[in-house]
């Protein structure tokens, strides 16, 4: 299951409704994946950051499948400064650039299979005039 942290636009509530829907005439039941995370899915937010591509962890909970990977997710440093966590850039191969896609990927897995999640850690170096500079790896 992945958080989200947005409100649904009516084309990700239809992929989830057809998801839901055809989970319930296959097993009965609704089993979802879950990697254990919160996302940031606001374009605008994302360009404030400087992320041009992928979708923003905003939080991994304890106990998950993302945890035990050691995704990250944003953080506040000692000093204070609020630090980017992972960008989730694609899973088992196939391009993240928004939240629909990351639906999308994971819902064609089973809880309890291993996937590849390709992530952006961001490094932020702190100048000498105590600012933060943040390099996105690609």
């Amino acid at each position: 299951m992945v958080s989200y942290c947005f409100i649904c636009s009516v084309k990700n509530l239809s992929l989830q409704v057809k998801y839901v829907v055809e989970r319930l005439i296959q097993n009965g039941q609704i089993v979802r994946p879950l990697l254990g995370v919160s996302i940031l899915d606001s374009q605008q937010a994302r360009q404030a950051l400087g992320i041009t591509r992928g979708i923003l962890i905003l939080e991994v909970k304890p106990g998950t499948p993302a945890a035990k990977a050691g995704l990250r997710g944003l953080r506040r440093s000692e000093n204070g400064i609020v630090e980017i966590g992972d960008i989730i850039v694609a899973i088992e191969g196939n391009s993240i650039e928004k939240e629909g896609d990351l639906f999308k990927a994971i819902e064609t897995f089973e809880p309890g299979d291993v996937v590849k999640v390709t992530v952006n850690r961001p490094e932020v170096d702190i100048n000498d005039d105590g600012t933060p500079e943040i390099k996105l790896k690609e």
